[in-house]
């Protein structure tokens, strides 16, 4: 995204007034993955390891109703005889939650389950979260997706949109990633073909593929047409709501009418995927949280991360457990949200650019999309 369009974007959502309510606003602080180890959670049980998801407390003052639900995503799950890295840390996420006392009231799985969305990997998927009794939502991730266009996904796990309401909350879970215009046909190209091009970073033919796609706007406008414009909003996506990063798909493309929609609502929160990477951002009234993923961590964007965000540290590329993790959402009696990540070392978040590799293209070699150069 350029800077133009940036201040557009700026322009556009920023205006006086336009911000999250404030009764929710999130504040942001760190615990060593060490002071978890001796605490009284449980956890130790399971040695060094934590695990590799998000649990989110939530309590509204509108409702004084107080829960919590877990999140999990971005498990790119290979076949176990070519990789059980992935699976050894979604194997741990699982355990964890497993271990939750009180147990969380539900499990959203955010996306990316398969790396190549071959049915062996997404039945692997589901054999691990099988061993989860709370109520398990889902929402798909590009990797699930392209192989057979999202049939087994839907089959298995179910499609979104979706909505329900929990303790005073609307929850909403949108399809980000099946709206890619048609490459493949014209090419010729197979089922795997077109997948190996999804399932790279950039989308390479795939071009700016996420959005959320006229009907599914509709189905949102009418979904919370009926809901209190001041009560609490929660929407799971794979990608993020706004443009962060286009090149790689760090974005819808349809972001302003989704803005729009969302304008009259004062309390909505986006928790999302696919960055693999701490990120929070305030555009307009929405508020958004990028998770963590449990596979890898992705390097920040040469451009465009978030103001609000306080990256996390340039991660040890030798170190297969370094930047993954999970994070604690609360939020108290009095509506603020205190997020925390855990992540497996001691410093979590850099203090400089240079740490984080935002702002520090000296490190980065950057070069033209894989479609842009064919």
């Amino acid at each position: 995204m350029n800077k133009l369009s940036r201040r557009e974007m700026d322009q556009e959502l920023g205006r006086p007034g336009a911000h999250p309510d404030r009764s929710t606003v999130l504040t942001r602080r760190t615990f060593l993955h060490k002071s978890l180890l001796y605490g009284t959670t449980g956890a130790a049980a399971y040695g060094l390891f934590f695990p590799l998801l998000n649990t989110i407390d939530m309590a509204f003052a509108q409702s004084g109703q107080s829960f919590k639900f877990a999140w999990i995503s971005d498990t790119h799950l290979y076949p176990k005889n070519v990789n059980k890295r992935f699976v050894e840390k979604a194997t741990r996420a699982v355990q964890e939650l497993q271990a939750m006392n009180p147990p969380a009231d539900f499990l959203i799985f955010g996306g990316d389950m398969a790396q190549l969305g071959d049915p062996v990997e997404l039945q692997l998927g589901a054999e691990l979260l099988k061993e989860i009794k709370i109520r398990k939502v889902f929402i798909p991730g590009e990797h699930d997706w392209y192989l057979d266009m999202g049939a087994t996904w839907n089959k298995m796990f179910g499609a979104a949109p979706w909505t329900f309401d929990h303790k005073g909350v609307r929850f909403v879970g949108l399809d980000t990633v099946s709206h890619a215009e048609d490459f493949w046909t014209s090419r010729k190209l197979s089922a795997k073909e077109r997948m190996g091009h999804m399932a790279t970073l950039d989308g390479t033919l795939g071009g700016a593929w996420a959005a959320v796609g006229p009907e599914q706007l509709n189905w949102l406008s009418s979904t919370l047409a009926g809901w209190g414009k001041d009560k609490p909003v929660v929407i799971f996506s794979h990608n993020p709501l706004y443009e962060y990063y286009p090149p790689w798909n760090f974005w819808i493309r349809d972001w302003r009418p989704v803005q729009e929609i969302l304008q009259p609502y004062g309390n909505v929160t986006n928790i999302h995927g696919h960055v693999h990477q701490v990120l929070y951002n305030e555009i307009g009234k929405l508020r958004s949280i990028g998770m963590l993923a449990t596979s890898w961590p992705w390097p920040y964007a040469p451009e465009g991360v978030p103001i609000l965000t306080r990256p996390m540290v340039r991660v040890d590329p030798g170190e297969p457990f370094d930047g993954v993790g999970w994070a604690v959402h609360t939020i108290d009696s009095g509506g603020r949200d205190d997020a925390q990540y855990k992540m497996w070392r001691k410093d979590i978040f850099a203090e400089a650019e240079v740490d984080s590799g935002t702002g520090d293209n000296r490190n980065q070699v950057l070069s033209p999309r894989i479609a842009d150069r064919i």
